[in-house]
């Protein structure tokens, strides 16, 4: 095909492939996003890891813990340390790692000791105060207690989807069926596309220009998808885990952005090959 004439149907057939091509390359890009970002488990935990969560989490807790004993007239000075820091998180990451999977060894029972423990941590504070107040050892009264910071601490901490799991590794292993494939029928439209005409430069300038509108297409994508964010907010409960949801999405429409702005920078080196050849030619 490389010895035919630039007539008519080359260059119908040139502008529908380099069309074909930037659907492809955009789908391929997006596969990719979605395979390293949008659901990277990995980067899920992080995220419901991190230090600014799990206090928020703690906080949260800790509030409610606090109330119960001011109400029943006990020391919460010493909260704090039932609380840890650490013993948190590992709560919150056994939960997040048991409903998505990112880590072995946590699963749903991993995540119910964390917190028990936590809370076994909690009675015996409660026995050592009631004590050391001389008051009357009411065993099922601590055990209620406890099992009520118990509730609420597996409560704070339920954000899970049932099938996320699922959900996310389906989603990753599609991501890359469809990644695999569509690097396939790039490669061959490509290639096609390159061998249309008499004037390779054309060719090229077309696949060139097939990046440069996939590039500029999920640039756009981003933008909008930031706008539709600013303008309607989505309604989470609590605050916190919004804020963490949004930044989350944020990142994802980010990485869109990112992807969009190297596919113009490869646009940018096959234009320079363009200029090349054609200077070439003349």
């Amino acid at each position: 095909m490389a010895n035919l004439p630039e007539n008519k149907s080359s260059k119908v057939l040139r502008v529908f492939l380099s069309f074909v091509l930037f659907f492809l390359i955009v789908l391929v890009n997006m596969s990719v996003c979605s395979k390293a970002v949008f659901l990277n488990k990995n980067d899920i935990e992080d995220r419901f890891t991190d230090y600014e969560y799990v206090s928020s989490v703690k906080n949260s807790v800790l509030e409610y813990t606090t109330d119960i004993y001011t109400m029943n007239g006990l020391d919460s000075s010493s909260l704090d340390s039932v609380f840890d820091d650490e013993a948190v998180r590992e709560a919150v990451k056994a939960y997040i790692a048991g409903n998505i999977g990112s880590s072995p060894g946590y699963n749903e029972d991993t995540y119910f000791e964390s917190v028990r423990k936590i809370c076994d941590l909690l009675e015996t504070d409660l026995t050592h105060q009631i004590q050391e107040k001389g008051l009357k050892n009411d065993t099922q009264s601590i055990k209620n207690i406890s099992q009520s910071v118990n509730d609420y601490f597996v409560d704070e901490l339920d954000i899970s989807h049932p099938k996320a799991k699922t959900m996310i590794n389906t989603g990753a292993v599609a991501s890359v069926v469809v990644m695999c494939i569509g690097l396939f029928f790039v490669i061959s439209v490509g290639l096609t596309l390159f061998f249309i005409g008499t004037k390779r430069y054309r060719s090229v300038r077309a696949i060139g220009i097939s990046f440069y509108t996939a590039g500029l297409f999920e640039i756009l994508i981003s933008v909008m998808a930031c706008v539709v964010f600013e303008i309607k907010h989505i309604d989470i409960f609590p605050v916190y885990l919004r804020e963490l949801v949004m930044n989350y999405i944020y990142h994802c429409i980010s990485s869109v952005a990112v992807s969009g702005c190297f596919l113009l920078f490869i646009g940018l080196i096959i234009s320079v090959i363009v200029w090349k050849m054609r200077r070439r030619n003349n």
